[in-house]
């Protein structure tokens, strides 16, 4: 995890700014397990690290809590947030909701070019041989195709879910080399989008991320209260 020359040499003055690049730096370590869930983190002992406030550290810790990666508790302080089954059911169940929502209205809206460029991304993703690679060509192929929806309130909160999903989908791709599987129903989906068949692409979609997740929870129910993360795998 980077510290203070990282924090002073990409922010402005400003308190938020900086605080915004603390939140990117912790975010990261968390996704990458470099912050391990359960690990505490000291307010003093960050701001030291980046060389800033504790005020600017606070605000940086109240976003991630929001964001579902930091949780805070009463005398207790802040520490990284532990992975559990009922989350990863539950965020799944979100998921499956609005990313259905957003390809049904995306569909209709869908360019020869949107296309091209969802194609682009899949073969990119077969070549690619880095977890962060997957992960971001992933989050690519998905954005690619709600973007036409045109609805930002509900494209901004689908990212925020697979943002947090993230940690998980390492762990399920590691564990279980699901790779291939996840690519077949990626195909599948961008030819029905093709095709202009909405309410089979939405069931595409719905299945393609609920079988994701249910593999995921039977994994962390089979764990029992956390969940030892893995350094690579790859995202839905």
């Amino acid at each position: 995890m980077k510290s203070a020359q990282a924090a002073q040499g990409r922010s402005p003055a400003n308190g938020h700014s900086t605080a915004a690049v603390i939140v990117d730096e912790l975010r990261g370590a968390i996704l990458r397990n470099q912050l391990r869930g359960g690990e505490r983190l000291r307010q003093d002992a960050i701001a030291t690290q980046f060389g800033v406030s504790q005020m600017i550290v606070r605000e940086a810790f109240k976003q991630l809590s929001a964001e579902g990666f930091l949780k805070a508790e009463p005398r207790r302080g802040v520490s990284v947030a532990v992975l559990s089954a009922d989350e990863a059911w539950e965020v799944t169940q979100l998921r499956a909701l609005l990313e259905c929502q957003a390809l049904r209205w995306a569909i209709p809206n869908m360019l020869r070019a949107d296309f091209v460029r969802c194609a682009r991304i899949l073969d990119e993703l077969d070549a690619a041989d880095t977890v962060d690679a997957r992960i971001l060509l992933n989050a690519q192929f998905h954005e690619c195709l709600y973007a036409p929806a045109h609805r930002e309130r509900t494209l901004a909160l689908i990212n925020n879910l697979r943002l947090n999903f993230e940690r998980y989908l390492r762990y399920t791709w590691e564990e279980t080399h699901h790779l291939e599987q996840s690519q077949a129903e990626h195909r599948q989906i961008l030819n029905l989008c093709e095709l202009r068949d909405v309410e089979r692409a939405c069931d595409a979609l719905r299945k393609h991320v609920l079988a994701t997740g249910d593999l995921l929870v039977d994994s962390l129910r089979g764990l029992g209260n956390g969940l030892k993360e893995a350094g690579t795998g790859s995202a839905l």
